[in-house]
């Protein structure tokens, strides 16, 4: 058995259980990118430190940056990078939430190549 296995076991588990919950059931091809947390509710404050999780489906030597976005007209706009170049096999990270100005947000997580990406449930920055 390789060393990777125990990992597999363990992600493909997460995966059934957020599979489970309505609002995360989506139909997974061969490589996919879903955001585990923030989940739906979530308030962060300026300034604090917050996980930011995701799963990945497929191979796993990517890197990825994960940005604070807005969206308008189906049309993310960038508002903050929180972090640049981590590679999926983290599966997460701590980031600090800037000084952005009090209101909703989601979370980008995207594959540097552009092949894989995914929002979060909306996020409420707090001053």
């Amino acid at each position: 058995m390789s060393a990777t296995a125990p990992s597999l076991k363990s992600l493909a588990r997460h995966l059934l259980q957020g599979l489970s919950r309505p609002e995360a059931a989506v139909v997974l091809e061969s490589d996919n990118l879903l955001v585990k947390s923030p989940g739906p509710g979530t308030v962060w404050p300026r300034r604090s430190r917050q996980a930011v999780a995701w799963y990945v489906v497929g191979p796993a030597g990517d890197v990825v940056d994960i940005e604070l976005v807005t969206m308008a007209g189906g049309q993310s706009r960038t508002v903050a990078v929180l972090a640049r170049g981590v590679g999926t096999d983290r599966t997460g990270i701590t980031v600090t939430v800037p000084a952005v100005a009090p209101g909703r947000y989601l979370v980008l997580v995207s594959s540097t190549t552009g092949m894989l990406d995914a929002y979060s449930q909306p996020v409420t920055v707090t001053a």
